[in-house]
């Protein structure tokens, strides 16, 4: 089975979260897109209050994710989501979270981030940490490195029409001003334009070998750009949902 491979260019926050979400909804074959935010922007876990994120600076786009988990400010990352049949990954949810870190792991120490691991201690995911920021209080299986949290990770699984996963993945590139408590990989390496490339052909290679898929690059269909732009106005860029806790 082929695990379709999109790398798209940073796009805005609402239309990025209204095409992982067709994608969980429409995709006909396991899919890994690749892209980022811009303008930078931050991103609210599913269960998360707008209320408690007054203190963002003003003009700062704010979208509310389907995944749950704490909020992450999306600067200069590499961000990534999988569509994908449950049946494919661990029944376990932790062990599905280990899968993808393994796969992101062997991707950062290719390009040099030795340092990274994944942490043994500490609470499991969950849908509502107690921190509000994904990347200020690191848990069991999170990848981290001596200065903290690299990668941010967050789930949504649904069981209708068929049991379905959308994973959601930040691996941070550099540092933000806004969340200065996070690891980057330019605390190990140069983030140049060539090693960006090859940290995105890695990653997707170590995730379909996880996976036992064979990564083939594509695009949106028709139907899932119809569909994104359809949840763009009704869900993404609708304040009543981005205010519904």
């Amino acid at each position: 089975m082929q695990l379709r491979v999109i790398a798209e260019e940073p796009a805005g926050a609402a239309w990025n979260m209204a095409v992982d979400e067709a994608l969980l909804q429409l995709a006909a074959i396991p899919t890994l897109r690749l892209y980022g935010f811009w303008p930078h922007a931050v991103s609210l876990g599913y269960f998360q209050r707008l209320a408690d994120f007054a203190d963002v600076p003003p003009h700062t786009p704010i979208v509310r994710r389907l995944t749950g988990g704490g909020a992450i400010f999306h600067g200069d990352e590499l961000t990534f989501s999988l569509a994908i049949d449950a049946a494919l990954l661990p029944r376990d949810i932790a062990a599905s979270y280990r899968t993808l870190h393994d796969a992101a792991l062997h991707a950062l120490a290719a390009v040099g981030c030795v340092d990274s691991r994944l942490l043994t201690t500490g609470t499991p995911p969950a849908a509502r940490p107690q921190e509000r920021w994904c990347f200020a209080a690191p848990g069991r299986d999170d990848v981290i490195t001596t200065q903290g949290k690299l990668l941010g990770s967050a789930q949504r699984r649904v069981r209708a029409p068929h049991a379905r996963v959308l994973h959601h993945g930040s691996l941070v590139l550099e540092r933000p001003t806004m969340t200065p408590f996070v690891a980057a990989v330019a605390d190990s390496v140069a983030t140049t334009p060539t090693m960006r490339l090859r940290l995105r052909e890695l990653l997707a290679h170590h995730i379909s070998q996880a996976l036992q898929l064979q990564p083939a690059p594509g695009a949106l269909s028709d139907d899932e750009r119809q569909l994104a732009q359809q949840l763009v106005s009704e869900r993404y860029a609708n304040a009543a949902f981005l205010r519904r806790c």
